[in-house]
Parts: C-alpha cells; structure tokens; sequence
C-alpha cells in the first residue's frame, strides 16, 4: 500500500491540476468554485468485504482510495489536515468552516478535537472529490446531498467465513472479532455522529453481498452513483463530472 505522504502528494497534485484547469476556461470567474468529481462512501461490516468492493469502484471510476486508517492519520496531523484544507479556495474554505461549526453547535454528541478535524478534512474532501472514503461515518457527516454513499453487509456465517480465510483464523476467534468490531463501530457512530449505524436512511444504496457478485455490485452502485451525480449536476448548476 503507498505511503500515506505519496496518497497525499498524488491526490493533491490532481486537485491543484483541475482547479488550474479551470481558472483557465472561459467565463470562469462567473462560475465560483471549483468543479469537482463528486465522493462516494463506503460502510462495510467487518468481513462483508466491503473494502474490496471501495477498492473496485476507486479503479472503476479513477478516484484515490481513503482508508479510515489514512483518515484517521491525516486528522491526527496538522501538516496533513492543512494541506487537504488549503487546496480549497477561499470560499469553499470559509463554508467549510461554518459548516463544521453549524455541525458542532447541533445535535453531535462528541465535540473532541478529533471530530471537529474529521468533521473538516471530510468536508473539504467532499468539496475537492474524486475519492473513496471507507468508513469514520463519513456518510452521516455529509449527508445525502453531498456525495453517494453505500453499506456492504453479508450473513454472520458467510462474514466469520471470509475473516478465517482471509486472517488465517479459527471460526471462533473470527466470531469473536467481528463481534467486536459491530460493538465498536456501533458505539462509535453513535458517539460521534448520534446515528445508528444500521440506519438504512444513512445510505443511497446497501448492498448484500452474498445475494450478488462483486462485479455486478460494482456496476450497480456506479450505475446508481452516476444517476444521482447526474441529478445533483442539475440541481446545483457547478459541474459534478463522475466516470462514464
């Protein structure tokens, strides 16, 4: 997996290289703010793989992967943090900001310094676009005008299955994983965002992983993804460009 400075340095140059594009096109001061790929989200349950089906739509649309372990270290840095915000322009700066403070003054239950540096590279995110995020309730941070977002799940059985293969692990200790990582990740998303992870109102799309193959999945979700971009593209006006 390339280091979390070279994600940085490769997406980064991607944004400077389309917001350079489009000072240079015609009219372009009457159009403020930069037009973005939009976002997509990915939820997963622990062993649903979910994480390979983020990693199929990154490729299927050209977009970086963000893993919530790459999250977590760019909220962690303020070397980090502050390059992902200083890509935006000023005024999608400054409506980030209100927008975390509007977020930090409402219905969150945890205001840590933590989740007002997620609340900030996620959102600042969303407005440069062109990624996967997986996980950190990026979801429920955005919400359904921002982006599209999708929740992998499968059966217990068919989960504690591929964490033993793929972990080289006894079906009990799996079991015992997995059940750790929903209480987790429960009480997380609850903590943080003051939502049920299970809430299928979080979600455009929730995909079963055992009902369909990874490959229809894919093309599911892109068809969807590039229907509602193509919506928010008419309701907004600035240009949302998704992958044909």
């Amino acid at each position: 997996m390339p280091s979390i400075d070279r994600i940085l340095d490769r997406q980064v140059g991607k944004w400077e290289s389309e917001k350079s594009a489009h000072t240079r096109e015609p009219g372009s001061r009457d159009r403020p703010g930069v037009p973005v790929q939009p976002i997509l989200t990915v939820s997963r349950q622990r062993g649903s793989d979910g994480t390979l089906l983020a990693e199929r739509l990154a490729e299927r649309f050209g977009y970086t992967l963000l893993h919530r372990d790459v999250i977590d270290r760019i909220c962690e840095s303020s070397g980090y943090k502050r390059r992902i915000i200083e890509s935006l322009d000023g005024r999608a700066r400054s409506q980030m900001q209100l927008l975390v403070e509007s977020v930090l003054q409402g219905a969150y239950v945890d205001a840590s310094d933590y989740l007002r540096a997620l609340l900030e590279v996620i959102y600042s995110i969303s407005q440069l676009g062109g990624v996967v995020v997986v996980g950190r309730g990026s979801n429920f941070i955005l919400g359904h005008e921002r982006g599209f977002h999708i929740r992998v799940v499968a059966p217990l059985e068919v989960r504690v299955r591929n964490l033993a293969e793929r972990e080289r692990l006894t079906e009990r200790d799996a079991l015992r994983e997995i059940e750790k990582s929903d209480r987790e990740r429960t009480e997380w998303i609850r903590k943080a965002c003051g939502r049920s992870i299970d809430d299928p109102l979080g979600y455009d799309l929730i995909i079963n992983h055992v009902s369909i193959s990874m490959e229809s999945a894919t093309h599911l979700v892109a068809a969807a993804a590039q229907e509602k971009f193509g919506r928010l593209r008419a309701e907004r006006g600035p240009v949302l460009e998704a992958a044909s």
